[in-house]
């Protein structure tokens, strides 16, 4: 009786250690042999703000079963990605995410989401950009400076003085940084071998989104300020006489479009606006009404044209608070499917 009782509690043991293994967090598990580059898309999920959720999602476009809808940081590193994850970029075959109110970028591999570095020592970054091979400038909301960050050791080596929070930036074919402001009327102009601002451009308030396309024209979107009552607009400068060649001026400071994009042709222009608009830069006057309306109960958030055929990413932060979804629209305005995201999905880095 005693040999027996000794067998079915080993028995009982073994299946309880089985039961737990199948029963394990999925959130613990990745698969980076899935997250291989020109096969999809990365989600950067800015979690909901001092909660400290933020995440990253893959999604493959060409095998379904292999999209996460779980987290690659975390369980890759046994810790948190942070506060407010606002964007990523690729510098070195290595992922930079900058995570916004954690003061920090993290730099992993995109294959396996493993760390390589953490850089710190920033108030609140916005966004990187590599803009000279080993340079890397990072913007900022409250240093009124841009960071510049040595892409090889991780170290913060220096700044350029901007007053202002300082949002996107773009290198045009002549080598010179654009830089939006949010808190200014002006886009302003760097240069690289110097680490200095150069020139800078009178636009609107509120800058936010650029863009330059196969004509070398840089497009810029001021999202203008309703708590400040500025109003935004649209503007097309050219990079060489530094002149405004074309501008949409916003005629209500509670219109705040955001995340400007072109389609992959470079043709028409796309932004967010309690919908989606698009429209082809040969326009004279912006549309009144988007062609893609927002459903009642979404919140659209984050925009990204898929480079191969054309298709709307368009990210849905739904209450900024539950797990949001993506929503694929052809270039018509049809809605084509849903992907699982994160909570508050905000941008995105096609890999």
């Amino acid at each position: 009786m005693r040999t027996g009782s000794k067998l079915f509690n080993a028995c009982s043991l073994i299946l309880i250690v089985l039961f737990l293994a199948n029963c394990k967090d999925k959130s613990t598990e990745t698969k980076p042999s899935d997250i291989k580059q020109s096969k999809g898309f990365f989600v950067i999920n800015e979690g909901t703000f001092t909660i400290g959720n933020a995440s990253l999602y893959y999604i493959n476009l060409e095998d379904e079963s292999k999209n996460t809808d779980e987290d690659l940081f975390k369980p890759a590193n046994n810790r948190p990605l942070g506060d407010v994850f606002q964007s990523m970029t690729i510098i070195n075959n290595n992922a930079w995410l900058v995570v916004n109110n954690s003061g920090k970028i993290e730099v992993i591999d995109p294959s396996t989401s493993k760390s390589i570095s953490t850089i710190k020592g920033f108030k609140s970054p916005r966004y990187a950009l590599e803009v000279l091979p080993g340079k890397v400038y990072v913007t900022d909301i409250y240093s009124n400076s841009i960071s510049i960050v040595d892409a090889n050791s991780f170290a913060k080596t220096g700044e350029i003085k901007c007053k202002g929070w300082t949002e996107e930036l773009i290198l045009d074919k002549s080598g010179k940084v654009w830089i939006t402001n949010h808190n200014s009327k002006f886009v302003y102009i760097a240069d690289p071998s110097t680490d200095k601002i150069t020139d800078s451009v009178n636009v609107a308030y509120g800058g936010s989104g650029l863009l330059t396309g196969k004509d070398g024209d840089i497009w810029v979107l001021c999202s203008g300020d309703t708590l400040k009552n500025e109003s935004g607009g649209l503007f097309c400068i050219n990079p060489f006489s530094m002149k405004i060649t074309k501008q949409f001026l916003f005629d209500k400071a509670s219109y705040n479009p955001v995340k400007l994009n072109s389609n992959r042709v470079g043709d028409s222009l796309f932004y967010i606006y309690q919908g989606i608009y698009g429209f082809p830069k040969t326009i004279v006057s912006l549309p009144q009404t988007p062609f893609i309306t927002q459903p009642k109960g979404s919140n659209f958030y984050g925009l990204s044209i898929n480079p191969i055929n054309g298709n709307l990413m368009v990210a849905d932060a739904m209450d900024f608070v539950s797990y949001g979804k993506i929503l694929a629209y052809s270039a018509s305005g049809t809605l084509l499917k849903s992907y699982k995201a994160g909570v508050v999905p905000g941008n995105f880095y096609w890999w």
